[in-house]
């Protein structure tokens, strides 16, 4: 059977690609005449927004159903249009867009276009620029007997985007500076980490410089504890204060550092009425470290 087909095949072999060629040519051309319909989700553009506006929330895409003869739908299909949400007269606020409004550009028609929905909505903001604080977290640990002197950032990060937005944050947030067994002040380039897609600056990194300095610890005493307790609870400690508090640093750090410098606290507000033995959370000044403390643990009534 095969030697049959193949002998078909190679007798006139020209003339048979031609008439296979000019059946399919017969098909597209009958096929792109008649009518059809084709549903896609197409992507939604604003545009003519004014340079001091900007778009907080919107409607990615829309599902649209295009209806028409065969050519027309095959260009939708092999470039698929986007439609273009004019918000030249709008202002801050929340505004709902007829999807009538929107346009689609065709460069094959005649099409009919048919809306999912009949409307979708935008809200806007006022956009501004402001300057920024940047914080760097630290990850490792220093070489034994160095600590951080300080961390500075040299580059300053002017902020742009939605005023809602910015209004809620204070400071931007570095990549991690790794400081795994370094002694000896260095510079670096970090990422910056931006908590929205909305945000913008034209710096995505910054230097910062890292100054590490031989360490030295210094003794405290009768550093005062706090008692965190809610409204309605009542609570005693057998001792306000750490008898003492050993804690390293470096030199400009540690030197003049005192006990109202350095926090003491335990938390209360979750505990029952009772008897417990607490341990207290220190929280010094930044890069000074706690090594040691008496006590260690508190006895606290709750009642």
């Amino acid at each position: 059977m095969l030697y049959n087909i193949v002998s078909y095949i190679a007798r006139d072999p020209i003339r048979k690609i031609f008439a296979t060629v000019f059946a399919f040519g017969l098909w597209i051309y009958v096929a792109i005449g008649n009518n059809y319909s084709y549903n896609k989700e197409i992507k939604v553009v604003y545009t003519n927004l004014a340079d001091t506006l900007i778009v907080v929330d919107s409607v990615p895409s829309i599902r649209v159903t295009f209806s028409g003869r065969g050519g027309a739908l095959f260009s939708i299909w092999a470039a698929p249009p986007k439609a273009q949400c004019d918000l030249r007269e709008k202002e801050i606020g929340r505004f709902e867009i007829p999807t009538r409004d929107l346009k689609i550009p065709v460069g094959y028609g005649p099409l009919r276009i048919d809306f999912e929905k009949t409307a979708i909505t935008v809200s806007i903001d006022q956009k501004i620029t402001e300057t920024i604080a940047v914080s760097v977290p630290i990850k490792g640990t220093l070489k034994e007997g160095y600590a951080i002197s300080d961390i500075v950032v040299l580059d300053t990060i002017d902020l742009i985007g939605p005023r809602q937005i910015l209004g809620q944050i204070n400071e931007l947030m570095t990549e991690s500076l790794n400081v795994r067994n370094r002694s000896i002040s260095f510079e670096k380039d970090l990422k910056l980490e931006l908590p929205s897609p909305m945000l913008g600056t034209k710096k995505r990194s910054v230097k910062v410089r890292t100054t590490i300095k031989e360490s030295i610890r210094k003794t405290l005493i009768d550093v005062p504890l706090i008692l965190i307790y809610a409204p309605g609870q009542n609570a005693r400690s057998e001792k306000y204060a750490l008898d003492t508090l050993i804690v390293e640093g470096a030199p400009q750090r540690i030197e003049e550092l005192s006990s109202t410098d350095i926090e003491v606290r335990i938390k209360l507000t979750k505990l029952e009425a009772g008897e417990y033995l607490l341990p207290a959370e220190i929280d010094p000044p930044e890069y000074v470290i706690p090594v040691k403390s008496v006590p260690q643990k508190f006895r606290v009534t709750v009642y």
